[in-house]
């Protein structure tokens, strides 16, 4: 399990790394030679393995047709470095890999991809899965926005995570491009490229793991490269509708502030008609960090509302206003540990399979639940509430879990918090003053 005390070490650079003969094994995370190829498998599921009868490694030549993919061929062990081996392929691909241990639920493995041979100048890396495997809530699943071919924009820093504690984070100087099929997944990366594997016990504590560790890269670096993976808010039409769960998918993702505000402004711009009160609802329960400027104090002109325009914006100002308190804390957990302060609840509950599939639920820090229910028509909204007490924030009437229907009229969303929250006095006063509006 991933500690503090873990993390520690690992942004100090003091956690162990070993090799022999090309062939390492930890419980979670394995690498070995394999058929004039080599095998990753990750918590006992072949993730990637390259033979030449069935590559998993490919290789681009300058001036071909992009659809030119060859297998990279055969590698061998060419020298061992810095508790890393590097292996040369036939194609004159070079591969190094190297791998931090973590103890018993916590592992990081790294593969880095170049060539001396200038013509070789793009990488496809074929990983495969368990059928119908679900990373990061971005796919292959159809009921999100966000599968096939995805063109990833430079300079975006996220890592897709799977429900069982996975992150898979590449960075590339050049073009990259993911696309998902059912049961595996393709990157594609100019050379040089890096590819990066962790592992920890449950989806937060690979959030935590993900964060150190990328702390403790970009510190090395000197600043931020151009880490990316996960969705593109350039690449994809975001429509209001596929919002809960494009937002629920960058959430479980680790996705940086940018993220979530390019995707605000572009569910924004897809709004229209008599159903714009729903998307100052979506941005009314979210941090600020997570919100363009335009949506933090007011609502944008380009929204329709009906009704008293001017009630409605002082109405969302000082609701706003009284969560500022909850909104850095929230922001210091994000700072802290990695924890994003707008999630999938599949992060905070990682063994309750029912909330896992659903794209109507998000959590707003640790403490806050509320169902954007964009899809739907009116102002009743139908959610599944977790283990515990919840409080309607609204009425103050106590939900225990299970499916609930509130009326959630325009300014005051299905929202809920934790009975035993240390900011229940907040939220309680943020019903009082609602309730003056």
């Amino acid at each position: 399990m991933v500690t503090i005390s873990n993390l520690s070490e690992l942004r100090q650079g003091l956690l162990p790394g070993s090799l022999s003969n090309g062939y390492r094994r930890l419980p979670l995370i394995s690498f070995e030679n394999w058929k004039r190829g080599f095998l990753i498998t990750v918590a006992g599921q072949r993730l990637l393995w390259h033979t030449t009868k069935r590559p998993a490694v490919f290789v681009h030549r300058t001036g071909e047709m992009k659809s030119a993919w060859r297998g990279a061929g055969t590698c061998m062990s060419a020298i061992v470095l810095d508790g890393g081996t590097s292996f040369a392929f036939s194609s004159k691909l070079v591969m190094r890999e190297e791998f931090r241990g973590l103890g018993t639920f916590a592992a990081i493995f790294s593969l880095y991809f170049s060539s001396p041979d200038p013509e070789i100048d793009s990488l496809r890396l074929r990983f495969h899965d368990v059928p119908r495997a679900q990373w990061n809530g971005l796919g292959p699943r159809a009921s999100h926005v966000v599968h096939g071919r995805i063109e990833l924009p430079s300079q975006v820093q996220t890592a897709a995570f799977a429900l069982d504690g996975r992150f898979l984070q590449c960075q590339s100087t050049g073009a990259r491009s993911l696309y998902f099929g059912d049961g595996s997944f393709v990157l594609t990366l100019d050379l040089p490229a890096e590819v990066h594997v962790g592992y920890a016990h449950n989806p937060a504590e690979a959030c935590s793991l993900w964060h150190g560790w990328d702390q403790r890269v970009q510190s090395q670096r000197g600043g931020t490269g151009p880490l990316t993976h996960g969705a593109s808010q350039e690449a994809v039409r975001i429509m209001s509708k596929d919002a809960a769960g494009l937002l629920g998918s960058l959430s479980f993702s680790g996705a940086e502030p940018e993220a979530f505000q390019h995707l605000n402004l572009s569910i924004a711009k897809s709004a229209c008609g008599q159903e714009d009160w729903k998307i100052a609802d979506l941005m009314l329960c979210q941090p600020d960090l997570t919100l363009p400027p335009i949506f933090r104090r007011e609502i944008p002109q380009g929204l329709n509302m009906s009704g008293n325009r001017m009630r409605a914006q002082n109405r969302y100002a000082r609701i706003r206003s009284g969560f500022a308190q909850y909104w850095e804390f929230c922001v210091r957990r994000w700072e802290e540990k990695g924890m994003p302060a707008l999630q999938h609840p599949s992060i905070l509950l990682p063994h309750e399979k029912t909330f896992a599939k659903r794209d109507d639920l998000l959590f707003s820090g640790p403490d806050l639940i509320f169902s954007p229910n964009l899809s739907g028509r009116g102002d009743v909204c139908s959610l599944i509430l977790p283990e515990g007490a919840w409080i309607h924030l609204w009425t103050s009437r106590v939900y225990s879990s299970g499916k609930v229907m509130v009326h959630a009229p325009f300014g005051a969303p299905a929202l809920f918090y934790r009975a035993e929250s240390e900011y229940a006095w907040l939220f309680d006063s943020i019903r009082q003053i609602a309730s003056r509006l």
